[in-house]
């Protein structure tokens, strides 16, 4: 099978999508697909070029998206003929790429934060938001949703049929990190304690990460360590500045390249993620398999990703967060790594198939 995958979302910052696009495309590859990854040089993204994983193939067109687009609109270029043709072409993104009527063609719903409650993004976002899922819906033969969760959304608020969940994986490096020392994120500047303990999240700053919320139960829980927040500028996020500016224990770290990402969480006493919405939660399972005691929510799909293996706490109730805080550092849950074996991109890659060869009937 000759799989077009977009590949943009891994050629940007890393962020979970990126992530979730490179495991994916790896372990379809592994797996004996013909994988074509497609891509163009956004403005920000030359210094961010990754290689392909391999066993696949990248074709990455050094024009702005707007006018690879416009091509495709025309007929003149559509990502699958850039690609040289293929069975299947899967968008992985909010970005319905244009392609050949002809090819099948699935898209990855990571959530629908939009559509579930509105006022986690701007209006026109969410708007614009709706009409590509909208759109995918009508013209994909296929929508491919991370969990249980985001399937009963798009059946719901999409009434769509055709969704098949397809979990993601732990990329095998978490499992390998090596417990460090409390030592300073090289973003914290040199007159930084080298052995001050600190609490890791992670996230964009955006309204349903719940980061606001997350440094006021910090300062209430009386836990003698710093919380640290690595997570690029996202929307709405002016009561996340509000809360930080009040709590000298707590410091924004602002993107955080992977390898350093990395080694925070190597460092971290523990990992905190009570987001109120989320479609999979692939951070709280990296996390996990780097042997990390989690704290979470207690919602799905987060609930019955971590299970016992990790504090669930009610996002909306401040003081049950502070109080998760003190239990996930004075009497850590266990059973973590053994927890995130069980998602596997392999695993994630054979349910893919299983959709593609659903769109090609």
């Amino acid at each position: 099978m000759r799989v077009g995958m977009d590949f943009r979302p891994a050629m940007a910052p890393m962020t979970g999508i990126g992530r979730y696009v490179r495991g994916l495309a790896g372990a379809l590859a592994r797996d004996g697909a013909d994988v074509r990854l497609y891509a163009v040089y956004l403005r920000g993204n030359r210094k961010e070029k990754r290689r392909p994983p391999p066993g696949t193939k990248l074709v990455a067109w050094r024009f702005p998206a707007r006018v690879m687009n416009a091509l495709g609109r025309c007929g003149i270029l559509p990502a699958d003929r850039a690609l040289g043709g293929c069975d299947v072409f899967h968008h992985t993104d909010y970005v319905l790429t244009e392609v050949a009527r002809k090819t099948p063609q699935v898209m990855t719903v990571h959530d629908l934060a939009f559509l579930r409650d509105p006022g986690f993004h701007l209006p026109r976002a969410a708007s614009t938001l709706e009409g590509i899922v909208r759109r995918a819906a009508a013209r994909c033969e296929a929508l491919l949703v991370p969990s249980e969760a985001t399937a009963r959304d798009c059946r719901e608020l999409l009434r769509a049929d055709r969704v098949f969940v397809t979990p993601l994986g732990v990329d095998e490096e978490f499992f390998a990190l090596a417990p460090e020392t409390h030592r300073p994120c090289a973003l914290d500047g040199p007159k930084a304690s080298p052995s001050r303990p600190y609490l890791l999240a992670v996230g964009t700053l955006e309204p349903r990460k719940n980061f606001a919320r997350l440094i006021r139960a910090h300062a209430r829980s009386g836990i003698d360590m710093d919380l640290r927040i690595a997570g690029g500028p996202g929307w709405l996020f002016g009561d996340v500045l509000e809360a930080a500016s009040a709590a000298p224990r707590t410091r924004l770290l602002g993107h955080v390249p992977d390898p350093e990402l990395k080694r925070l969480l190597a460092g971290a006493t523990a990992f905190l993620y009570p987001s109120l919405l989320e479609g999979f939660g692939l951070p709280v399972l990296e996390a996990m398999a780097a042997g990390k005691p989690v704290l979470t929510s207690d919602r799905e799909p987060l609930r019955s990703l971590a299970g016992d293996a990790a504090i669930l706490v009610d996002p909306s109730d401040e003081e049950a967060i502070a109080q998760g805080i003190r239990r996930v550092v004075e009497a850590p849950p266990r059973g973590g790594p053994e927890r995130a074996r069980g998602y596997t991109w392999a695993r994630c890659a054979a349910a893919t198939r299983r959709a593609y060869e659903a769109a090609l009937t």
